[in-house]
């Protein structure tokens, strides 16, 4: 029943029911044309509304990230040259403390708009969106000050790692788990518990591949962009207008740093640990949301059975692959998993004497054709999510074996102002 998951007040369930049951080919009454009417023009204006929240998104952005850039220089809050960092010269790393600013002040102020001119959201999602964004605001600004002090005096992976845990914990009382696998290795719903625990290394994980793979401009932005759009678009598909304005809302000021970190000169800068981690958590967050797209009250996706989660996957492989093979590399030789080094995707594609902005781009578009792949295989082939997943490694693992080889004959030995080494 999607009609009914977007309509606002004035709508009734027995309206409902002659929109979606009585409305056939022939026998249409006046009245059933004045509710398909009213929908949609309410589906324009929620557009809008969609629309609007990137715009102030966009534009606080512009506004903000060059006084951040400028405030940061005269405070001497730099991302001091050393040996592990790429750029020359001292480069303000608090472009993230836009992000969560504009993206919340934008959704908020949008969201009060709708209800301030009778667009109000569906009542049977009031209540669970309430419960959600209170946690999901709790969480994110955990990460958003630890990710803050880590920016400014440095904060121990330790401490960042309870901190993220922390945060989880928040997705799971608000009711954002994975309970369903969607038949992957033939598991489904999770009994009770174990749904909190996986949420919880979930979460962790995708949080960890942001902040993690923030190693060359543009890189983690461009990642957070995509993969925030394509979030966002699903659910304008949906009619869940609500979660498309918080996606649209965070891809605003995305954009407009994209933009400094880039292109800029005079006022170039970095996202930081404050805007990485602050990134990954609305991914996260929207993402699972997309993955239980099923269980939204009044839903029908109309996807294949394991689709939603299926797409997630090729969402998200590009930064977790990358930071699930990191991490077993640095195990396997004997050094703890937060070790910083130079063997990140990135890291192969300069030693391949490419530019950052071309090792960016080629990413990117390795990002854009995962998605597009596992699109394919679920929704054309109709493919089980195992399958699906099992290509994507395969790939992922032929990737890195390639770009190995070609190291090997044709590579360099990285400088030691080269990179951002993440831990």
């Amino acid at each position: 029943m999607q009609g009914y998951a977007k309509i606002g007040k004035g709508v009734g369930r027995d309206e409902i029911s002659r929109y979606i049951c009585g409305v056939g080919a022939e026998g249409v009454d006046e009245e059933g044309l004045t509710l398909r009417k009213r929908l949609m023009t309410q589906d324009t204006i929620c557009l809008l509304f969609v629309v609007l929240t990137f715009g102030i998104s966009l534009t606080i952005g512009w506004f903000a990230i060059p006084r951040i850039v400028i405030i940061a220089k005269m405070k001497r809050l730099f991302d001091e040259h050393n040996s592990r960092k790429v750029h020359k010269g001292a480069i303000p790393r608090l472009g993230g403390l836009s992000f969560f600013p504009a993206a919340i002040f934008s959704f908020a102020f949008v969201l009060g708009l709708r209800y301030h001119y009778g667009y109000d959201v569906a009542l049977a999602l009031q209540l669970e969106l309430l419960t959600e964004f209170l946690f999901v605001m709790s969480g994110i600004l955990i990460l958003y000050f630890v990710g803050m002090a880590d920016d400014l005096i440095g904060v121990g992976y330790r401490n960042k790692f309870v901190a993220q845990i922390f945060a989880a914990v928040c997705l799971v009382l608000a009711g954002v788990t994975v309970f369903d696998l969607q038949g992957l290795f033939g598991v489904g719903r999770l009994p009770f518990g174990w749904d909190s625990v996986l949420t919880v290394v979930s979460v962790v994980l995708i949080v960890n591949a942001f902040n993690l793979i923030d190693g060359v401009d543009g890189l983690c932005s461009g990642l957070g962009t995509i993969i925030l759009t394509t979030l966002g678009v699903f659910f304008l598909y949906y009619e869940l207008y609500v979660y498309a304005m918080f996606a649209f809302g965070m891809v605003g000021v995305l954009i407009a740093f994209f933009q400094y970190n880039v292109l800029g000169t005079r006022l170039k800068v970095f996202m930081g640990d404050t805007g990485s981690l602050t990134l990954g958590y609305m991914i996260a967050f929207l993402g699972l949301k997309f993955a239980n797209l099923e269980q939204t009250v009044f839903i029908t996706t109309g996807l294949g059975e394991s689709s939603t989660l299926a797409l997630l996957f090729g969402m998200l492989f590009v930064p977790i692959f990358d930071t699930c093979r990191v991490f077993v590399s640095r195990i396997s030789r004997g050094k703890s998993p937060f070790f910083p080094d130079k063997n990140h995707v990135h890291h192969k594609l300069l030693k391949l004497h490419r530019t950052h902005l071309q090792s960016t781009g080629i990413l990117l578009l390795m990002e854009l054709g995962f998605v597009a792949l596992n699109f394919v295989l679920a929704e054309w082939i109709s493919w089980g999510v195992t399958w699906i997943l099992l290509i994507d490694i395969l790939l992922g693992i032929g990737i890195n074996m390639t770009l190995n080889r070609l190291i090997g004959r044709y590579g360099r030995e990285l400088g030691e102002h080269e990179v951002i080494q993440r831990p």
